[in-house]
């Protein structure tokens, strides 16, 4: 009598938790989704179009997106609940994970290959120099100008700033003449197209999408150094909202549909994979190197 009694005290304790947290999580009148600033913020959320649709017809609610131009706003947006859903660096989502441990992993892309990436859901940082540029080497870049992308970017400062060095044995603000912030990947490359900067740290996925987008041409870019691996940005979820908001948000994310794949055909992508910690793992030591 006493185990049955037990087990029913644990049940109503369940359940009184499980409304708790009901009653306070969030069910938004207005879904609110930022991504870090990878490229142009307009052709961002202009490539986004599809699915923010799709999440409105789903949800029954408005879905709009938050012009958010740095990697440290989207995270903040996060993690105050301001941004329910965000895409987010695999660096920026380590940091948003180490404040709000209840934050959520959802899904990432995986691409079709390019002249930098291979097919597949994991992307490189590299170091590129502008082909015909008379730099051929690492040790070519001593005193000359580098450009990172943001603090918060994985390829674009975290791996130049651990990997990198770790590697090479030279330390990036030491080494080189000029260490720039460019404020995107995008922005990053012309500069090196440009010969406002010699060399550059960018994702391989930016770097061959900026090919395929016609804005530079096969060949123009030449990579001095290649990261391991890294696993593409994930769909990130606030721990704000109500667990079943979260699942029919995933739900959406990896669900075909028309709405679905008319947005990986304009990315370029062939695919949505569901994610979770286990894949942004390894990058937790490199940030903390940094703090």
């Amino acid at each position: 009598m006493k185990s049955i009694l037990r087990c029913l005290s644990l049940l109503l304790m369940m359940v009184t938790l499980n409304a708790a947290a009901e009653a306070v999580c969030k069910r938004p009148q207005v879904l609110h989704f930022a991504a870090i600033p990878k490229k142009d913020l307009s052709q961002e959320y202009a490539e986004f179009e599809p699915l923010r649709q799709e999440l409105e017809r789903v949800l029954g609610i408005p879905v709009r997106t938050v012009p958010v131009h740095s990697y440290q706003a989207v995270i903040e947006g996060l993690l105050s609940g301001a941004v329910d859903l965000a895409e987010l660096g695999p660096a920026a989502y380590i940091q948003a994970k180490t404040r709000d441990p209840q934050i959520q992993a959802l899904a990432a892309y995986s691409f079709e290959g390019g002249a930098f990436t291979l097919e597949g859901s994991y992307y490189n940082s590299l170091l590129l120099v502008k082909s015909g540029g008379g730099i051929h080497s690492i040790r070519d870049l001593a005193g000359r100008s580098v450009a990172l992308t943001d603090p918060g970017s994985t390829s674009g400062a975290l791996i130049p700033m651990t990997e990198f060095t770790r590697e090479t044995g030279l330390v990036l603000d030491e080494y080189v003449g000029r260490l720039v912030y460019a404020g995107s990947h995008d922005r990053a490359i012309a500069a090196v197209l440009a010969g406002t900067v010699d060399a550059a740290f960018v994702s391989s996925r930016r770097a061959d999408d900026y090919i395929n987008l016609g804005f530079a041409e096969e060949g123009s870019l030449q990579a001095l150094w290649r990261s391991r691996p890294v696993h593409y940005d994930p769909f990130t979820v606030s721990s704000h909202l109500c667990p079943d908001v979260q699942a029919r948000i995933r739900e959406v994310l990896l669900t075909p549909s028309p709405a679905r794949q008319v947005l990986l055909d304009t990315k370029g992508a062939v695919g949505i994979l569901g994610v979770s910690d286990e894949d942004y793992r390894w990058l937790e030591q490199l940030v903390q190197e940094l703090d």
